[in-house]
């Protein structure tokens, strides 16, 4: 029974590795020559973008890398007649999905590193890679490349006569939370300090509320406290670039992310787009089970006559096609909080998952 199982799970990491290598080769070969076309960017910054963007083409390429392994390698099985002898010397179908489960549950835990870890950590150092890649690469733009986010939940950006901290911005009520604003002179020493429960944005000025106001920090006097109601204050930012800072959070962590959310959440603020975020990094994980598992069901036909590479081909394409285009749908709407984070990401796992389950219970009498 062991050689059976090396049998399954070596074909199964066969297919899964030659596929992988194909579409990362296809992917790659298009957003290579794409780069390489143009003008404003050289070759070396056109491969360090690629690489930077490695991470989100590995997470779309290995759930369907699954779904072929699983797929192709019982077609071949079925070809050779290899399937119908291993069910016939008492391995069970049972088994023969479990040993799939094995091997696929390492792959999706692989792709939850990916997504969870290594793609924020790529997007985190590609504006220390590649200089202005905001302006070389639109791919980049929508991606927050000024702020620096600390894992405490704190936002960071550094300005031309200040730093400053804040929890997060509002864009549907145009508002800072919990600013700190760090001033400095020429010399890099501070100055002046304030700190405010919110910065609202009125009519064109940054209109900051409930201020503590510390002055003369560079001075040999001691500093002057004040508390103000309210204060217009000058910022440099517009409201387009704080909705570009807050898309640094993509650069977090798994830990680091949640631990985002859990602070907004406490602030009563929306958190459905960042939910759907954090979300996404484990339904991504979980498809690559069921993907490996759903392209099973041909064992419980394992006669070759009814087995066609034509169809597996046509099967895969459709199949791909119709995932990415409703999991993308449910994603956008539960980004607009159209709908419940959870549904957005679980819905299309779950309904594939029904799916598995009724044809293994339509099949349940075969072992």
């Amino acid at each position: 029974m062991h050689s059976i199982k090396k049998l399954i799970i070596t074909e199964w990491i066969r297919f899964f590795i030659a596929s992988f290598i194909a579409f990362l080769l296809l992917v790659s070969v298009g957003s290579l020559i794409s780069g390489f076309l143009r003008s404003n960017i050289t070759a070396a910054e056109v491969l360090l973008n690629y690489f930077v963007e490695l991470p989100i083409t590995l997470n779309r390429i290995i759930p369907i890398s699954c779904l072929i392994a699983s797929l192709f390698s019982i077609n071949k099985l079925k070809n050779r007649n290899e399937l119908t002898a291993i069910f016939a010397s008492g391995y069970s179908r049972k088994k023969y999905v479990v040993d799939v489960f094995q091997v696929a549950l390492v792959v999706s835990l692989l792709q939850f590193f990916v997504g969870a870890y290594m793609q924020p950590y790529f997007k985190k150092q590609r504006h220390n890679l590649i200089e202005d890649a905001d302006d070389k690469f639109r791919n980049l733009q929508s991606k927050g490349l000024k702020a620096s986010t600390i894992g405490s939940g704190l936002i960071w950006y550094k300005s031309k006569e200040y730093y400053f901290s804040f929890l997060s911005f509002d864009s549907k009520k145009n508002k800072i939370l919990s600013p700190n604003i760090f001033y400095y002179n020429s010399d890099y020493h501070l100055s002046k300090k304030l700190i405010a429960k919110e910065i609202q944005y009125n009519d064109g000025n940054w209109v900051a509320k409930d201020i503590i106001k510390i002055t003369k920090l560079n001075e040999t006097t001691f500093p002057i406290t004040q508390h103000i109601d309210s204060e217009v204050i000058k910022l440099e930012e517009t409201l387009a670039d704080f909705k570009q800072i807050e898309a640094d959070i993509t650069t977090l962590s798994y830990n680091e992310l949640l631990s985002y959310i859990n602070n907004l959440t406490s602030s009563g603020l929306n958190v459905d787009e960042y939910t759907v975020l954090f979300l996404e990094k484990i339904s991504n994980s979980v498809i690559c089970i069921i993907f490996a598992l759903i392209a099973c069901v041909p064992i419980f036909n394992p006669n070759r006559r009814n087995s066609s590479f034509g169809k597996s081909i046509l099967f895969v394409f459709v199949f791909t096609i119709v995932y990415w285009l409703v999991n993308s749908y449910a994603i956008e709407l539960g980004i607009n909080s159209k709908i419940n984070p959870y549904t957005a990401t679980f819905s299309v796992p779950v309904l594939f998952l029904f799916i598995l389950s009724f044809f293994f219970l339509k099949n349940r009498k075969l072992n």
